[in-house]
């Protein structure tokens, strides 16, 4: 994504806030109420995901697509930073990050996104803010845009544009980055990092869609949704296949899943509120 159409994107999204006639909460960018396609059609019918050793078939749990129709929100412009995540966990004496040096995240982390919190050190979070975690649709929107994209920034795979893994001999990839350091990749509505750096946790259960078809033993183990891929590798493969898996999970409407007590390396997350 170049420079002017980043501007077009600001622009438009001060444009949005001047109608709603609330300008959003520092840090936050405005999603446009209104119906959206959530999910695909696409079938991996070669079971290529399998053939790969995956635990299951490309699109599977992201069908059938249907029609959304969600109000207006205000969602974080970037994931939750370390610094941010420190004012709350002192303020409360909430858990700190196992990363952290004692209490207090390293130097030159304060832009970092927050890891090592599980999905309910999040969700207090946000609620100490204000704020909640995103319901999958919402985020799935926020990186989706009005034009229904299958990454944030467009519908060709670019992984320039995002803090994911290109090599299948580096486990870390480049490393977790401070938030906004990847712009062409930020959203129709202004939302960076949608794609790499964290997955995000979100609000839902890990449950099939309406109207799917498709029976996953881990609907039943109350397991939360996560989103948006990592800066981790992907797994074992030659690196033609590792690219098309990176390609694949990049994708807005894959979905994976975590236990919801689990504090993983790569797992981080963001806020959403609604207008007053």
């Amino acid at each position: 994504m170049d420079g002017f159409k980043i501007l077009v994107i600001l622009l438009w999204a001060l444009g949005l806030s001047a109608c709603l006639g609330e300008t959003p909460p520092e840090g936050m960018v405005v999603v446009k109420g209104g119906s959206f396609l959530m999910g695909t059609n696409e079938v991996d019918s070669g079971n290529r995901a399998l053939a790969l050793g995956l635990l299951k078939p490309w699109y599977a749990d992201e069908s059938p697509q249907r029609s959304v129709n969600l109000p207006t929100f205000f969602i974080d412009r970037y994931e939750v930073t370390n610094q941010r995540y420190y004012i709350f966990a002192h303020a409360t004496d909430h858990f700190y990050p196992k990363y952290w040096e004692g209490q207090k995240y390293r130097k030159g982390r304060e832009n970092h996104p927050v890891t090592q919190v599980n999905f309910y050190d999040a969700a207090a979070f946000c609620e100490w803010e204000g704020k909640r975690l995103p319901t999958e649709a919402e985020w799935e929107k926020a990186a989706r845009g009005i034009d229904n994209y299958i990454y944030p920034w467009g519908n060709e795979f670019d992984p320039t544009a995002a803090n994911v893994s290109l090599s299948p001999r580096r486990k870390r990839g480049r490393g977790l980055k401070a938030v906004g350091s990847f712009p062409s990749g930020v959203s129709f509505f202004g939302v960076y990092d949608l794609i790499g750096n964290a997955w995000e946790w979100v609000w839902d259960y890990y449950h099939p869609y309406p109207g799917s078809k498709y029976k996953h033993p881990d609907y039943d183990r109350k397991m939360i949704v996560v989103r948006g891929m990592s800066y981790m590798g992907v797994g074992h493969f030659a690196k033609k296949d590792y690219e098309e898996v990176v390609k694949l999970k990049s994708r807005a409407s894959f979905r994976e899943k975590l236990n919801p007590i689990s504090r993983k390396n790569d797992v981080g997350f963001r806020c959403v509120r609604e207008p007053t």
